[in-house]
């Protein structure tokens, strides 16, 4: 023969939506940490293949002839802060692969600025500074060199 106390072995409504409640709230945060580390992937991205666009230009114009018209500085007015990018001595469009494009997502830039050499003692050099940009100018990384003949 069975005794009956009264008393029944479970979960309550409330033990059950307090877990649910918990479970979601858990949900959410890992969802919302996913959404940041996604971001963060495609800054990184964006970032790596921005610097890899500025060594490459800054490799071409390594590679290029002095006087080469590339290596004119333009502008003097921006040779107090070669790292502007409003008013610049040369600039393109390019693809993340480093082709010219008439609009890409990437923005590369490179400005110029001739030194004079002191006294004579020295060759005059070139400053030279690559700059790409992406997201309509919001993000930019840069290079900056000095050239001699």
């Amino acid at each position: 023969m069975k005794c009956f106390t009264g008393r029944q072995e479970g979960w309550t409504l409330i033990e059950i939506l307090v877990a649910i409640v918990v479970l979601t709230v858990g949900l959410l945060a890992v969802g919302t940490m996913q959404i940041s580390a996604i971001r963060g992937n495609f800054m990184g991205g964006n970032t790596s293949t921005a610097l890899s666009l500025a060594s490459q230009k800054m490799e071409d114009l390594f590679n290029r002839d002095f006087g080469d018209g590339d290596l004119i500085d333009v502008n003097s007015a921006n040779n107090g802060n070669l790292s502007v990018i409003g008013n610049v001595d040369h600039e393109e469009s390019v693809s993340d692969s480093g082709v010219e494009v008439a609009v890409g997502f990437y923005r590369r830039i490179w400005n110029i600025a001739d030194s004079e050499s002191f006294a004579g003692d020295w060759p005059p050099m070139k400053a030279i500074t690559v700059i790409v940009t992406w997201q309509g100018d919001q993000h930019r990384v840069a290079l900056s060199s000095m050239r001699r003949p």
